[in-house]
């Protein structure tokens, strides 16, 4: 039998933006739903389970628009942007284009979202799954995801040639490389789509010194981009140890549609993978292909949203063959105390 074991974390009495946004959101979904419902409908829907799962996606999606930074740059002079964690994009002079495909004068808006951690990379449902070219799905260490736009009065432009990106970095791995976040169903220019990072055969990175906001050298990763939307610095994550399939048993309740389930690589800062199969006959998470090295030390982390607290439970395990993670005690805490656990992890 399955225990729960809740902690209660009593809720800030201040109210920030994003709590008024998750709420908005969330009276307008619960309002659409019950208008369109019979109370004597045999059919009943299971509300709780319904709000549980728009409640995680929702507090996801508001992540992503809060990460958003925003930067104007003149389309004509071109210029650069200094994002607040050290990511630096240059334009070139005359680097937008208007839909019809015709240069852009006057001021263009960019927005800039940077990611360098693994707290960050869970809060926004940015885990870095890579797609190799045969279709499997492997997990990749990342040196930096970005989504980079342009805008100019609500207008989405174009690119007249590629454009420069810089991420920090404290050494330079010569394996990395830059990836695309890819999804067929989805608009590549939108913040919210989810992706799986796909090769860029013709991006190239090289190491880099750029002067930081202080006026010291700052060593990292240089590369041009030739498009809107997420991009990440990856490489593939090697081990030569044998393979196997990692199964995550979650809570009674929780399924693919009200949690999410993730493997944190010890060892790697920057390695998050997402299970994201799930098996409604046997109940359980799982990645794609058996690509998980028996062996391997990982934390796995289990993490919902139920009024306006995560619930999450992680839990340190040594790979098996044929691994199944039982996810048992659950906690129910703040953002900030579930990323200072992550934080936290090996």
């Amino acid at each position: 039998m399955k225990t729960k074991n809740t902690t209660i974390a009593l809720p800030n009495n201040s109210r920030n933006v994003k709590h008024a946004m998750i709420n908005f959101l969330f009276l307008a979904f619960a309002a659409l739903i019950l208008g369109s419902c019979s109370k004597n409908d045999d059919n009943d829907i299971d509300f709780d389970k319904i709000i549980d799962g728009e409640e995680l996606k929702l507090n996801i999606k508001v992540n992503r628009i809060e990460a958003k930074q925003a930067y104007t740059v003149d389309a004509e002079t071109g210029g650069e942007v200094n994002g607040e964690e050290g990511t630096i994009l240059y334009f070139p002079a005359n680097s937008f284009l208007d839909q019809n495909g015709d240069p852009v004068t006057g001021d263009v808006d960019i927005e800039l979202v940077e990611i360098y951690n693994k707290a960050k990379m869970l809060l926004t449902k940015m885990p870095t799954n890579g797609r190799r070219p045969n279709g499997d799905v492997e997990t990749l260490v990342s040196g930096g995801e970005f989504f980079v736009n342009a805008t100019q009065d609500g207008q989405q432009l174009q690119l007249a040639n590629a454009f420069q990106l810089f991420a920090p970095a404290e050494e330079f791995d010569d394996e990395m490389r830059i990836f695309n976040g890819q999804n067929k169903d989805c608009d590549g220019n939108d913040v919210e789509c989810d992706v799986v990072w796909e090769e860029d055969e013709q991006g190239g990175l090289e190491p880099m010194q750029r002067e930081g906001p202080d006026g010291t050298g700052v060593t990292g990763y240089g590369g041009f981009l030739s498009n809107f939307g997420w991009t990440n610095i990856d490489r593939w994550y090697s081990d030569p140890r044998p393979k196997t399939v990692l199964y995550v048993d979650p809570p009674a309740g929780y399924d693919n549609t009200n949690s999410n389930v993730y493997i944190s690589y010890d060892g790697e800062p920057t390695a998050l993978a997402l299970l994201d199969i799930y098996n409604t006959e046997t109940g359980l998470f799982s990645e794609h292909y058996g690509l998980i090295p028996i062996g391997l030390e990982v934390h796995i982390i289990f993490v919902s949203v139920q009024d306006g607290q995560y619930v999450y439970a992680i839990q340190g395990a040594t790979v098996e063959e044929n691994h199944i993670e039982v996810i048992g005690a659950t906690s129910t805490g703040t953002e900030a105390e579930l990323v200072a656990l992550i934080n936290a992890l090996p």
